[in-house]
């Protein structure tokens, strides 16, 4: 008898420590999401982000080491500019965003992501978000009135 209460005890104990670890990890990949707005720009592809950060007197001492790690990327990833960031994504996750150019009007996206990691490029220069699961929360049109202040 004995021998069958320490089993069910052993089993409950594993039970209980298989789902507090399941809800440990879903809770984890829920709190890691950020929020971002991309312009809805046609993102450029890494190998041209790899030639700007090259050529352009922008980019002027620019991170070798990160440049390095974004020549890792093929030519399935792009790169959406943004006044904070740069955000590099692969292209299942950019066919998400809307990719809307016109004049007179722009559109921004709001997308909530994991960001895998942020690599700096330099001094005064926007860092890389490399980012996966990207899901559109909203998207705004914006009237751009010219000469209207």
């Amino acid at each position: 008898m004995k021998r069958k209460l320490t089993i069910i005890l052993l089993i409950a104990i594993v039970a209980i420590i298989g789902v507090s670890t399941i809800y440990a990890a879903t809770q984890n990949e829920t709190t890691n999401k950020t929020t971002l707005s991309i312009k809805a720009d046609k993102p450029v592809s890494v190998s041209e982000m790899v030639n700007s950060i090259q050529v352009q007197p922008y980019y002027k001492n620019y991170n070798h080491t990160t440049l390095n790690w974004l020549k890792g990327f093929g030519s399935d990833y792009v790169v959406y500019k943004t006044n904070e960031y740069h955000i590099l994504m692969n292209s299942t996750d950019s066919n998400k965003i809307v990719k809307f150019i016109t004049t007179g009007v722009s559109v921004n996206s709001t997308i909530k992501c994991d960001v895998l990691e942020n690599k700096s490029l330099g001094n005064n220069i926007n860092n890389i978000l490399y980012v996966e699961n990207v899901e559109v929360i909203s998207q705004d049109l914006n009237n751009m009135a010219f000469g209207q202040k």
